[in-house]
């Protein structure tokens, strides 16, 4: 019987070892396979952070070339402002020759050339600070010329684009004679009036008084010399 007892236990204990090397194994499994998935983990987390480190430097980069590009966009921009300028000045210096040289010419009686000077310029530099000025004494020498026409052509215009010029009263006087010699003396007469009102302290007022009261004297004469009045002094006197 203790034999047969002894062969039981020993039957139970073999039969119980293999579950008890199968229970270790699995533990061992599984403590392996929660190391590896730590260790994943950790890969994990640190890809992660290398990943935000790329993304954080892709934003730096990116950040970098735009400001590189404005950068050369405003290198760019800055020489095209540069050249600009140096063009507008060259362009300037051209034009005050120019304007300059055609003034010469007027003072020393040269009308034909300054007139064409003037006209040049006008042409070449439509925009330039000079083209009011330009415009005045290329009238100024029509005028010299005795080219009555165009000098007036030339301050009308002039009237109507520079009311605010500082020669504008002068060209009223200057246009007043042309228009006084054309014998269009009730053009002349307003254009006097005008002055006179508007700029009293003239330094050409005292010459402008003087051609309106010509002017108005010669309308005087005129009226009295009319037909019509010579008949109603006849019938006065024949009454």
């Amino acid at each position: 019987m203790k034999r047969l007892g002894w062969v039981v236990l020993i039957g139970l204990f073999a039969m119980q070892a293999p579950f008890n090397t199968l229970a270790l194994n699995v533990e061992k499994i599984i403590k392996h396979n929660s190391k590896n998935l730590k260790k994943i983990k950790r890969d994990n987390k640190k890809l992660v952070g290398q990943i935000e480190l790329l993304q954080e430097q892709q934003k730096y980069s990116r950040k970098k070339i735009t400001e590189l590009f404005h950068l050369m966009e405003y290198k760019k921009s800055s020489n095209v402002v540069k050249e600009t300028i140096k063009r507008v000045r060259d362009e300037n210096r051209k034009a005050k020759k120019l304007y300059t040289s055609a003034r010469s010419l007027l003072v020393t009686d040269q009308y034909n050339q300054a007139i064409n000077l003037f006209l040049n310029y006008l042409d070449v530099y439509p925009e330039n600070n000079y083209v009011p000025d330009a415009t005045y004494w290329l009238g100024r020498a029509y005028a010299a010329k005795g080219d009555r026409h165009n000098a007036k052509k030339v301050f009308v215009g002039f009237q109507h684009d520079y009311v605010l010029h500082h020669k504008f009263s002068n060209s009223l006087y200057e246009l007043a004679i042309i228009e006084h010699e054309l014998k269009e003396d009730k053009r002349a007469t307003l254009l006097l009036k005008s002055m006179i009102k508007k700029f009293p302290n003239h330094n050409s007022i005292i010459q402008a008084k003087a051609l309106l009261k010509t002017i108005q004297a010669d309308q005087v004469t005129k009226d009295v010399t009319k037909p019509e009045s010579k008949t109603k002094l006849e019938t006065t006197v024949t009454k």
